[in-house]
């Protein structure tokens, strides 16, 4: 009994240790799942800002159908440059070219563009545009068509008539109207003025007439190159003729 109560102490030691290091395991445990919780998350990075497009909200007309139609007319110091840019804008914007004529004449290289673009991004393309150089001339409408397109499809909704098959197309027709904005884009490159004054005028014709009279002088002396003993003999010829014309004068008087 008494070696039982001197091993009681040891015992109760042994429990108080085997207590702590459950208690010491299960903190190491838990610590990685409290570093998860609370270390910060990884910054997402921003979505770029959209672009700031002059007077965009008086152009928008909330929920409602709108059709977007404008022309632009641009002033682009290199045509080349002006026409690569222009390509990865449209491709941006999601727009596309359903015309496009190029012609070059003497006073400008031009292009003259018929783009479609969907209605959301219209203001936005013509402020990506209005960057390619000067603008000259910029004319922008819209028009809402609630009205009007609720009463195609009230018409069109009715038996299947002449008319209720006309007030389908107008519906599908001012759909897509509103759906895709169209743009007409003209822009060009000025072309150096050639100088008319008179004397520019007149210039060539002198450069012309010199070179005209020498290469005649040129001629001239080539012939006699080849023609010099036909010379030599009419010019002996010559004084043989002018010296029996002396001397028959002298005869004679």
């Amino acid at each position: 009994m008494k070696n039982n109560a001197r091993l009681l102490p040891l015992l109760g030691l042994m429990l108080a240790g085997c207590a702590q290091s459950a208690d010491y395991k299960e903190a190491v445990a838990s610590e990685p799942a409290a570093f998860e919780t609370t270390a910060p998350a990884a910054p997402t990075p921003a979505e770029p800002a959209a672009p700031e497009v002059p007077l965009a909200r008086l152009w928008r007309a909330a929920g409602h159908p709108v059709i977007y139609q404008g022309s632009m007319e641009l002033e682009v110091p290199d045509f080349t440059a002006a026409s690569a840019r222009l390509d990865t804008v449209l491709t941006q914007r999601g727009a596309y070219l359903t015309t496009a004529n190029e012609t070059t004449d003497t006073e400008r290289h031009q292009q003259v563009l018929t783009i479609r673009v969907p209605s959301a991004r219209f203001l936005v393309l013509t402020a990506d545009l209005a960057r390619l150089g000067i603008v000259h001339r910029k004319e922008l409408t819209s028009r809402d068509i609630a009205t009007e397109l609720a009463q195609h499809q009230a018409a069109a909704r009715r038996p299947d008539t002449t008319a209720s098959r006309a007030a389908t197309a107008e519906v599908q027709l001012l759909t897509e109207q509103a759906t895709l904005a169209t743009l007409h884009l003209t822009y060009y490159q000025p072309r150096p003025l050639t100088d008319t004054s008179p004397a520019q005028a007149i210039s060539p014709q002198v450069r012309a007439g010199l070179w005209f009279g020498w290469r005649l002088v040129g001629l001239v002396l080539v012939g006699l190159a080849y023609l010099w003993p036909l010379v030599v003999a009419l010019g002996a010829w010559g004084l043989y003729r002018w010296r029996q014309i002396n001397r028959a004068s002298g005869t004679a008087a």
